[in-house]
């Protein structure tokens, strides 16, 4: 059963806003390992099989899988913690503050992108 800081329980029925914390939720931060992608597709797979999900869903969760293996490559080829790009393609941080990022870094990942208009910069 949950409670409260004080003992109190928490029921249905005295259901409080500030017992309940809603967080932010990014795909990308599940989205770490092949394992992760290949368990999120087979799930929307199986939801259009199952019909619980029509079409749209898949293709949205391939686009999902686009963004992770572009944030997962671009964490390897920067060195940059994986949890900063996720962060910084987030709606908003996920921690409710900008990410860090240092110049060093903001290089980092423009350099690793094949734009010949930078080289110009």
């Amino acid at each position: 059963m949950l409670t409260r800081k004080d003992g109190t329980p928490i029921t249905v029925d005295n259901l409080t806003d500030e017992d309940v914390a809603i967080t932010r939720w990014n795909v990308l931060d599940d989205l770490a390992t092949e394992e992760d992608i290949a368990g999120y597709l087979r799930a929307a797979i199986m939801d259009i099989e199952d019909g619980e999900c029509n079409a749209s869903f898949f293709f949205d969760a391939l686009a999902d899988i686009a963004r992770a293996r572009a944030v997962n490559q671009l964490a390897k080829e920067t060195g940059i913690d994986r949890k900063v790009f996720c962060d910084m393609l987030a709606e908003g941080p996920t921690n409710g503050k900008a990410p860090e990022i240092s110049h060093d870094a903001i290089l980092k990942v423009a350099n690793s992108f094949v734009v010949p208009a930078l080289a110009q910069v």
